[in-house]
């Protein structure tokens, strides 16, 4: 008996020990939070045929890619997202179609994957015919 509870003892700090809060690395990131938005509150769009930039009301921009020619972007009056799997909300690395209206011509559909939430300091960088 006498062995056993300096044994338990010694397990019960090393579990406790475990438990305890861990000080954040030098350099190391905090998780990213999700960067999303609702097509619905989509406000303001900028971009040509292979990179488009869409501001929200609360005054994110976002940076999408086309995957592929999609015609008539900069010359569009507006743009409809129709989201993969009926979702309102996209984030970072998700997928949508987009249509362009206002152009020459009725268009098909055109793919777009979100890249990322630019920065204040990113958009601000952007050349005034890029900025939404």
């Amino acid at each position: 008996m006498s062995r056993v509870f300096p044994l338990l003892l010694l397990a019960g700090a090393v579990a406790l020990s475990a438990c305890a809060p861990m000080s954040a690395q030098d350099g190391a990131q905090p998780p990213a939070r999700s960067q999303c938005f609702y097509t619905d509150q989509v406000d303001n769009f900028r971009g040509d045929n292979q990179t488009l930039y869409i501001r929200t009301r609360n005054k994110d921009v976002f940076e999408l890619q086309t995957l592929g020619y999609c015609a008539d972007i900069d010359f569009a009056f507006g743009i409809g997202f129709v989201p993969d799997a009926s979702l309102s909300r996209l984030c970072t690395g998700d997928f949508s179609r987009i249509l362009v209206s206002g152009g020459p011509t009725p268009r098909q559909p055109c793919r777009v994957q979100v890249v990322k939430k630019l920065t204040e300091a990113e958009v601000t960088a952007l050349p005034a015919r890029d900025r939404p």
